[in-house]
């Protein structure tokens, strides 16, 4: 198979499952886009879940140092998620492992 890199995230041929319709597009891609219609809920239905949400993490975390944990990988992604906790007045643990190895 030609090397080829999806036209719209960084996945390429060095996935052996991987397939690209006419726009270079992947089928990992496509798959992303079907799970998002099917369970993507946004605008103000979205406001009002998340606040939800929220407030039964708060409410199940009372009285303990924390009330929710995710892992922190150090990128934007999960730093942002951090930040947005906090922001909405969560107690997060944040988890981080150093996966590097250490060579002598």
């Amino acid at each position: 198979m030609e090397y080829q890199i999806c036209t719209r995230c960084i996945m390429d041929t060095s996935d052996p499952y991987i397939k690209f319709d006419e726009q270079g597009i992947c089928n990992h891609c496509r798959t992303y886009e079907q799970s998002i219609k099917r369970g993507l809920v946004t605008g103000e239905t979205g406001k009002r879940e998340l606040a939800r949400i929220i407030n039964q993490i708060k409410e199940d975390g009372k009285g303990k140092e924390y009330d929710c944990l995710i892992g922190l990988s150090g990128g934007v992604d999960s730093t942002y998620v951090a930040y947005k906790l906090v922001e909405f007045g969560l107690r997060p643990l944040v988890l981080h492992l150093d996966n590097e190895t250490l060579s002598c």
